[in-house]
């Protein structure tokens, strides 16, 4: 797969580069920018398969880039980088088609999942381009996505309606069947009772059937086919299959395909009846997903912040819920589960556990999953990992706290880091690298500040208590060593600080 970078700075630029050289060798960089006009400048010359772009430049965004590119017709996969602050930017990259984002830092492994997923798809779309059986209808099917010229659409469809398939009514069937089952399979059976057909594999590895209708009862003739489908076809059992109302002519192929798409994502949710008509699937409404947005801000996120978890477990359940009852369509709960992971993925960046963006395992993507009970299980598994992971931080918060309180009440003694770690039931060596991610400072730096703070009280509100009696009382027998480490603490001698503050 051939690979352009784009940042406007050298250093991560080539950096990423670097990442990517370690990714694999079926990954190609042919250039690296530090724009996104120099990348334009370039496009026809290089002609790459993905392109991975800051969010962030001057003269010109990586959202820009997209849409410019995207504007020329290419058929380029991108990715962007972005930092936690720019989080609305990523959601809009998808939008606009980028495949995912990538967090600053860029982890090895997060870049190695990325571009497996990239690569896994232009292979496929490498493959379906050459399939010679159907390329035209497939073109049509998607020529909204691919922003196809007027002049090429219309070119199409008058080729496509010299087909028998186009001079009668037809309707348009989505459905997945079990992988076993190859088209030579399917096209036997679905030619014992239909003469005018096409079927292509499409997108996801889902079936696409285009049907010519002769009866009058075009509907019925269409629901009755997907129920046969269903209920005939050994491969079919856990199938979902959706489909479009009658249309005729090609030039509406595109519409009976979306109509289509939209009732096999319907039926997705549900377990029975496994099909759905596009004449009765609808979009979510708008205040239906605002009301999922609420529920994660004003419901869940607090909860997280207040640690109550059987709370916040009731409102995912409830953010479920939600989302199955309005069926909403695969981009917009792609979208939704997206904010969520990146939300959760900043909390716990919040609470100091080191987990990037990638790491956390929660879905995003609902092609993914064969229906929407195993997706919303997935989302399960993946919230009650979180929860146990800000558990977790929120016990170790509490093992930093009981620390600090024992060394406060004991600071005068002999504090040895296996006294400590005892306390709180973890290993000397854990209990320092969690001392310091917490709080920033060693276990001894701690003791130290606290023994100089106690000193500080002792100078100013005992004037006639010697300096080394002071020393000897927060800990320090050797008066030389605690001048010392007072002074380079404060900057002064304990003499001249009682000075200072007589």
């Amino acid at each position: 797969m051939d690979i352009v970078v784009v940042d406007d700075e050298e250093r991560i630029r080539l950096g990423l580069c670097k990442l990517i050289e370690q990714a694999g060798e079926e990954y190609r960089i042919i250039g690296a920018f530090g724009s996104g006009q120099e990348l334009l400048d370039q496009l026809d010359h290089l002609n790459p398969d993905f392109v991975l772009t800051d969010i962030k430049m001057p003269q010109m965004t990586g959202l820009q880039l997209i849409a410019k590119v995207k504007k020329l017709g290419k058929n380029i996969k991108f990715a962007v980088l972005s930092g936690f602050n720019d989080f609305e930017y990523a959601r809009e990259s998808l939008r606009q088609g980028a495949e995912d984002y990538l967090l600053k830092p860029v982890n090895l492994d997060e870049l190695i999942r990325l571009l497996a997923k990239v690569n896994s798809k232009v292979k496929q779309e490498r493959s379906r381009s050459r399939l010679e059986s159907g390329d035209l209808i497939s073109l049509l099917l998607y020529a909204d996505e691919k922003q196809l010229p007027s002049y090429v659409v219309e070119d199409v469809c008058a080729t496509l309606d010299q087909l028998p398939l186009f001079l009668h009514h037809y309707a348009v069937l989505l459905l997945t069947t079990a992988p076993e089952l190859d088209e030579v399979q399917l096209e036997r059976f679905m030619a014992d009772w239909l003469r005018e057909r096409m079927i292509i594999t499409g997108e996801g590895g889902r079936r696409i059937i285009l049907i010519a209708i002769h009866d009058s009862d075009h509907a019925e003739t269409v629901r009755e086919l997907a129920v046969i489908l269903l209920q005939r076809m050994p491969a079919f059992t856990r199938a979902k299959v959706g489909f479009s109302s009658i249309f005729r002519g090609s030039s509406w192929l595109t519409n009976a395909y979306s109509e289509a798409f939209s009732a096999y994502q319907h039926a997705w949710y549900n377990t029975e009846p496994r099909w759905c008509s596009g004449a009765v699937s609808r979009a979510a409404p708008v205040d239906q997903l605002l009301r999922l947005t609420h529920i994660v801000g004003k419901e869940l996120l607090p909860a997280l912040q207040m640690n109550d978890f059987a709370l916040a477990q009731t409102a995912f359940n409830s953010w479920l819920q939600e989302a199955a009852a309005q069926r909403i369509c695969w981009k917009e709960l792609h979208e939704a589960c997206f904010g969520f992971k990146a939300l959760m993925a900043e909390e716990l960046k919040k609470r100091s556990v080191q987990l990037a963006y990638g790491q956390v395992n929660m879905p995003i993507d609902p092609e993914a999953s064969e229906n929407w009970e195993a997706f919303a299980q997935s989302m399960r598994t993946g919230m009650e990992e979180i929860s146990a992971l800000l558990g977790s931080a929120r016990s170790d918060n509490r093992a930093i706290d009981k620390v600090k309180s024992y060394i406060q009440q004991h600071f005068t003694e002999e504090l040895e880091l296996q006294r400590l770690a005892d306390i709180v039931y973890l290993t000397p060596s854990y209990l320092s690298k969690l001392f310091k991610t917490e709080t920033g400072e060693t276990i001894t730096d701690y003791m130290i500040s606290v023994r100089i703070e106690a000193a500080k009280q002792l100078l100013r509100q005992e004037q006639g208590l010697k300096t080394y009696m002071v020393g000897e009382r927060i800990g320090y027998a050797d008066p030389a060593y605690f001048t010392k480490v007072f002074k380079k603490m404060t900057g002064l001698t304990p003499k001249e600080y009682r000075d200072k503050v007589r």
